[in-house]
C-alpha cells in the first residue's frame, strides 16, 4: 500500500508508521520539525505545517497529488482543529481509498451513571465552536466537529478510531510509565484501598496493528478503542504489575478519605486512579473494534516493556504523579497513624 500519515514521528503515530515500514508499505510522513525524527531510512518525509495559515504541508502534498500520486490510505494523527482538519480532507477526498481519522474517548459526554458506553454514546458540545486554543475543556469538543468534518468529506470511506489513554515505550505523557517507575525504583508505594474504580489504556503498539489492519482491509466506520480488558479495576491492574515487574516494594493500601486528607489527588498525583466522576473513561465498550480486528496484547507485557523503555532512556524526572520525596512522606504519614 501506499500510505500517507499527517504527524507520526511521535508515540502511536510513530509505533504505526514503524510498523506499516516494517510491514512493507510505501509511506509518505508530513511532520512540523526539520529535525531528523530518527524513523527508518525508506519513509518520504516531507516537512511542513499541515495548517495552511501557518505552513506550506499541505502545498508539499498536493504537488504529488499534481503528479497522479494516489493513497491507498490516509492517517491523520494530529487534526485537533476542525479548520486544520478541513483543508486536508478538502484536499484529499479524491485521492484516498479510505480516510483514517484519530479521534478521542474524550469526544463523549460526562456521564458518570452510564456503563460500556458504545460509539454512539452522546457527545460533547463546545459552547463556541469558533474556539481553536486546544485545551483541557475544549479538546473534546474540538475533536467531535473534527470527526463531523471528516464524515462530511468521506461519508462512505472514513475510519474513526476513539483511542483511551494511550500507553507503552515512546509515551510523552508518563501516566503509566509512572506506575512502571513506581513499581521498579519505591521501597514503598501507598495505593488507595479497593474498591478504586477502573483502569483503562490501550497499548500504541496495538493501536497502531489496528490502524494497519483497518487500512489493509479497507475497514470503515467509527471505534472505540480501549483497553487491554473491559471493566479492569485498578488494583487488579496494580497487583498484576507488580508481579510482572518481579517488584519489591511494599504496597500500602490506604483509605481514600486519608488520601484526600493529605492532599493527594487522583489522575494528578496517582495517574489512572479516577475520582468518581471521571469514571466513565473506564466504562467504554471497544466490543465493535474487537469485533473488527482490535487485538490487545496483555497487560503485563505493556508493563514490562514500559520498564525496559524507561530504564533505557536514562529514567527521567516524570512529567506527572508524586514524586519520590512525597511518596516517601506519606508512607512515613501512614505509618504514624497521621490524620492531616
Amino acid at each position: 500500500m501506499n500510505i500517507l500519515i499527517l504527524g507520526g514521528t511521535q508515540f502511536s503515530g510513530r509505533a504505526f508508521t514503524e510498523l506499516a515500514v516494517q510491514s512493507g508499505h510505501q509511506v509518505t510522513l508530513l511532520h512540523r520539525s526539520p529535525a531528523d525524527p530518527g524513523l527508518p531510512p525508506a519513509i518520504r518525509r516531507l516537512v511542513g505545517d499541515r495548517d495552511p495559515n501557518a505552513g506550506d504541508g499541505l502545498d508539499q502534498i498536493k504537488a504529488l497529488l499534481d503528479t497522479e500520486q494516489r493513497f491507498d490510505a490516509v492517517v491523520d494523527m494530529c487534526g485537533y482543529t476542525p479548520r486544520v482538519t478541513k483543508a486536508a480532507c478538502e484536499l484529499l477526498k479524491d485521492h484516498t481509498d479510505l480516510y483514517i481519522y484519530i479521534s478521542t474517548i474524550s469526544v463523549y459526554d460526562q456521564a458518570p451513571a452510564q456503563t460500556n458506553l458504545d460509539e454512539n454514546a452522546p457527545k460533547v458540545i463546545l459552547a463556541d465552536p469558533t474556539v481553536e486554543e486546544v485545551t483541557a475543556e475544549t479538546y473534546g469538543g474540538l475533536k467531535v466537529l473534527c470527526e463531523q468534518v471528516v464524515l462530511d468529506a468521506f461519508p462512505e470511506n472514513h475510519c474513526i478510531p476513539r483511542p483511551c489513554v494511550i500507553a507503552g515505550p515512546n509515551d510523552p505523557t508518563d501516566r503509566i510509565t509512572w506506575w512502571a517507575r513506581m513499581l521498579t525504583t519505591q521501597e514503598s508505594l501507598v495505593i488507595p484501598k479497593p474498591p478504586a474504580g477502573l483502569v483503562s489504556f490501550i497499548d500504541a503498539r496495538d493501536l497502531a496493528a489496528f490502524f494497519l489492519h483497518c487500512a489493509t482491509n479497507k475497514i470503515t466506520g467509527i471505534f472505540n478503542t480501549t483497553g487491554p480488558e473491559s471493566n479492569l479495576p485498578l488494583h487488579d491492574f496494580i497487583r498484576r504489575t507488580h508481579k510482572a515487574l518481579n517488584s519489591k516494594t511494599t504496597l500500602i493500601e490506604a483509605d481514600h478519605q486519608w488520601l484526600k486528607d493529605q492532599g493527594v489527588q487522583p489522575w494528578q498525583d496517582i495517574p489512572t486512579w479516577l475520582p468518581d466522576e471521571r469514571q466513565f473513561m473506564s466504562r467504554i465498550s471497544s466490543a465493535k473494534a474487537l469485533a473488527n480486528g482490535l487485538a490487545n496484547r496483555p497487560l503485563e507485557d505493556t508493563m514490562i516493556a514500559i520498564r525496559d523503555w524507561d530504564i533505557n532512556r536514562g529514567s527521567p524526572d516524570l512529567k506527572v504523579g508524586m514524586n519520590p520525596d512525597r511518596i516517601a512522606d506519606l508512607v512515613a504519614k501512614h505509618a504514624s497513624g497521621a490524620t492531616a
